[in-house]
C-alpha cells in the first residue's frame, strides 16, 4: 500500500473541508471555547459553560448525518432548509438549558442531552438510506463508517501520544514546567478537530454506488474467533444463571438485565457484519449463527423481563429503569423480526432506536416524567405503609423513603410530595434546600424531613443508616454571617473535614491533619512534623448534641473553640458541622472550620 504524501493528506483535508464546511468549523469552534475555559483567566465569567460546551458537543453528529442526507437527494437544494434547521433546534436546545457551572446539576437535562447525542449517532447511520435503499450499500456504508472510527481514533491518539512525549522531555530536559492543563487542551485538540477531520477525510460520497461486497479476511476472522465465540459465552452463562434459578426457586437479579441487553447488542452486532455472507461463507458457526441465536435469545428476553419488573414493582421505575424496560421490549421486537420478516431491512435496528431516544425525551410518556410519577407514587406507597405501622419503618423502608426525597430534590421535584405529607417542604427546609436564592445553601436534609414527619427506624431494625442513632448539623446563615478579623491573631485559615477524603492543610506555618478514628485535629511542625498543637473535636461535638438534633437556630457563639498551649493559641469557628451519634460512638461526617492561629 503506497503511502499517501503530503500533498495527498492536504489534499483531503481540503476536500473533506469542502464537503463539510459547517460541520468543522462547527467542531473547531466548540473545541477551542472548550480549550479556552479548561483555562479561562480569572475573572472571566464562564458560568454558562457547561451549556454551550454540550450544545457543541451534540452539534457535530447531527450536522455530519444532515450532509449524508443531502448528498444522496436527486435535488439536493430541496433540502436547503435541513442545516438551518438543525442549526435553529440546536439553539433551541440551548436556550431550553438551565444555567448550570457542573454536569451533574440537572439529571433531566443531562438524561434529554444523553438522548439526543445518542440519536444524532443513529441518524449517521441510516441518514443516506431513508428514501433510496440496498442492502449492499448499506452494508459498505456500516463498513465505511466502522473503519473510519477505528481509523480516526488510531491516527489522532498516535498523535496526541507523540505530543505528549514531547511536552514530557522539554519538561524533563530542559527544566521548562508544562502546565498539566495543557495536556488536556491537546487531548480535546487532538479529539474534537484532527479526530473530526480524519474521520470525514476520505468518507465515500457516492454511498449507494457502491454494492459489490469485500468481506475480508481480517473481519472474518474477527467475527468467526472473536465475536461468536463472545456471544457464545454470553449464552453459557445466562443459561447456567437460568438454570441456577429455576432450582433454587427464586427471582433472577436485577443486575442480569444489563449482561441480556448487552447479549442482544453484541448480537445484532454479529448480524449485520456477517449479513450479506451469511449463506455463501465456508463457516459453521457463521452460516448457524441464524436463526439459533435469535431462538436462543427468546428465554432470555423472558428472563430480562422477569429482573425488571421485579426491580419496577419493588421500588418503582427511575430513569435507568425506564430505559432498560424500553430496550427489552426493542430487544424482543427486533428478535422477533429478524426470526420471522423475510425482508430482514437491517436499517430497522438504528431507525427505530433513533425514533425511541426521540420520543423518550419528552412528553408525558418521557423517561423523565414517568420517572418522577413513579417515584413520587413509590414514596406515597411506602409513606401509607408506614404510616400504619404507628411511623415505626424497617431498614428498607427508610432507606427507600430517603432515597426517594434525593432523587426528587435533585429534580427540583420534592414539592410533589407535599400533597402525600401534608407539610410544605420547600418552605420549612428553606435553609437547606436547593434553591435559587442568594445566600441559601444547596443541601437537603432528607433525615430532617423524616424527623419532622415523626419517622422513624423500629427499635428491632439495624440499617446501615444514620438513623440507628441522632444525626445532626448546622449550617452558618449566610444571610447574617459575620466578617470575621484577626482580633489578637496572626492569621486565618479555612479547613475542611470529610469522613472519606480529608487530605492534610496548612494554617500559617504548620500543617493541618485530622484522626478520623479518634476526632481530633493535629497542628503539626514544618520542621519535623512533630505536634505542636492537639485540639479534641469529641468533647465540643458531645456538648453540641445534648442541645438536640436541630442546630440550626444555635447561637453562632456556640460554635466557637479556644484552645492552646504555651507555644501557640488557637480558636475554632464552625461554618459547617455534620455528625452522628450512637450511644457512646461518635462520627463527624463533614465540617468546614474556621481556624485562628497565635504564637506565644
Amino acid at each position: 500500500m503506497a503511502l499517501l504524501s503530503l500533498g495527498d493528506l492536504t489534499g483531503k483535508a481540503q476536500s473533506a473541508f469542502k464537503r463539510f464546511p459547517l460541520t468543522l468549523i462547527w467542531a473547531i469552534c466548540g473545541t477551542l471555547y472548550t480549550i479556552w475555559v479548561v483555562d479561562a483567566p480569572r475573572g472571566v465569567d464562564t458560568d454558562n459553560q457547561t451549556n454551550i460546551i454540550l450544545t457543541f458537543i451534540l452539534g457535530v453528529s447531527w450536522l455530519i448525518g444532515a450532509q449524508f442526507f443531502l448528498e444522496q437527494l436527486k435535488n439536493p437544494k430541496k433540502g436547503f432548509w435541513l442545516k438551518p434547521g438543525l442549526l435553529l433546534l440546536l439553539f433551541l436546545f440551548y436556550w431550553h438549558l438551565p444555567e448550570v457551572d457542573t454536569f451533574d446539576e440537572n439529571p433531566i437535562y443531562l438524561v434529554r442531552f444523553f438522548l439526543f447525542l445518542i440519536a444524532g449517532h443513529l441518524f449517521v447511520l441510516f441518514a443516506p438510506f431513508l428514501f433510496k435503499w440496498n442492502k449492499n450499500s448499506y452494508w459498505n456504508y456500516l463498513k465505511s463508517a466502522g473503519f473510519a472510527i477505528v481509523r480516526s481514533g488510531f491516527f489522532s491518539g498516535v498523535l496526541y501520544l507523540g505530543l505528549v512525549l514531547a511536552l514530557l522531555a522539554i519538561d524533563a530536559l530542559f527544566d521548562v514546567r508544562v502546565d498539566d492543563d495543557i495536556y488536556f487542551q491537546l487531548f480535546l485538540f487532538c479529539l474534537g478537530v484532527v479526530n473530526t477531520w480524519i474521520y470525514l477525510s476520505d468518507f465515500p460520497k457516492k454511498i449507494h454506488q457502491r454494492q459489490e461486497i469485500h468481506f475480508n479476511k481480517a473481519l472474518e476472522v474477527f467475527v468467526k474467533y472473536i465475536l461468536i465465540p463472545l456471544v457464545m459465552l454470553y449464552l453459557l452463562i445466562l443459561y447456567a444463571y437460568s438454570i441456577q434459578i429455576i432450582i433454587r426457586w427464586e427471582l433472577p437479579k436485577g443486575w442480569v438485565s444489563y449482561l441480556v441487553t448487552a447479549l442482544a447488542f453484541l448480537g445484532f452486532t454479529v448480524q449485520v457484519i456477517i449479513n450479506p455472507i451469511r449463506r455463501t461463507v465456508k463457516s459453521w458457526t457463521i452460516n448457524r449463527f441464524y436463526p439459533w441465536f435469535y431462538i436462543l435469545m427468546l428465554p432470555l428476553v423472558i428472563l430480562l423481563f422477569i429482573a425488571i419488573f421485579r426491580r419496577v414493582a419493588d421500588y418503582g421505575i427511575t430513569e435507568n429503569r425506564y430505559f432498560v424496560v424500553l430496550l427489552a421490549f426493542w430487544i424482543l421486537g427486533i428478535t422477533l423480526f429478524l426470526l420471522f420478516s423475510k425482508k430482514k431491512s437491517l436499517i430497522l435496528l438504528p431507525l427505530s432506536l433513533f425514533v425511541l431516544a426521540i420520543l423518550a425525551s419528552f412528553g408525558f410518556w418521557s423517561a423523565s416524567s414517568v420517572s418522577l410519577k413513579s417515584q413520587t407514587k413509590q414514596f406515597e406507597k411506602v409513606f401509607e405503609t408506614v404510616v400504619q405501622n404507628n411511623k415505626l419503618a424497617t431498614a428498607d423502608e427508610y432507606s427507600q423513603l430517603t432515597s426517594i426525597l434525593t432523587y426528587l430534590d435533585e429534580r427540583k421535584s420534592v414539592n410533589t410530595l407535599n400533597t402525600v405529607t401534608g407539610i410544605e417542604i420547600k418552605e420549612i427546609f428553606k435553609d437547606t434546600i436547593s434553591d435559587d436564592e442568594a445566600g441559601v445553601y444547596e443541601w437537603f436534609d432528607t433525615y430532617m424531613v423524616l424527623d419532622s414527619l415523626g419517622i422513624t427506624l423500629a427499635p428491632n431494625e439495624k440499617g446501615n443508616n444514620y438513623r440507628n442513632g441522632n444525626y445532626y448539623n448546622y449550617y452558618a446563615n449566610r444571610q447574617r454571617i459575620q466578617n470575621y478579623n484577626l482580633d489578637g491573631y496572626e492569621s486565618l485559615s479555612i479547613f475542611h473535614v470529610d469522613a472519606y477524603y480529608t487530605k492534610k492543610g496548612m494554617a500559617g506555618d504548620y500543617s493541618v491533619d485530622y484522626d478520623k478514628q479518634n476526632s481530633f485535629l493535629c497542628l503539626l511542625s514544618p520542621k519535623d512534623s512533630a505536634t505542636v498543637l492537639e485540639v479534641q473535636l469529641r468533647p465540643k461535638l458531645i456538648d453540641l448534641s445534648k442541645r438536640g438534633t436541630n442546630l440550626y437556630d444555635i447561637d453562632p457563639k456556640e460554635m466557637v473553640m479556644e484552645i492552646g498551649n504555651d507555644s501557640l493559641s488557637a480558636k475554632m469557628v464552625f461554618e459547617e458541622l455534620d455528625f452522628y451519634k450512637h450511644q457512646d460512638s461518635l462520627h463527624l461526617n463533614n465540617a468546614r472550620i474556621l481556624l485562628f492561629l497565635r504564637k506565644k
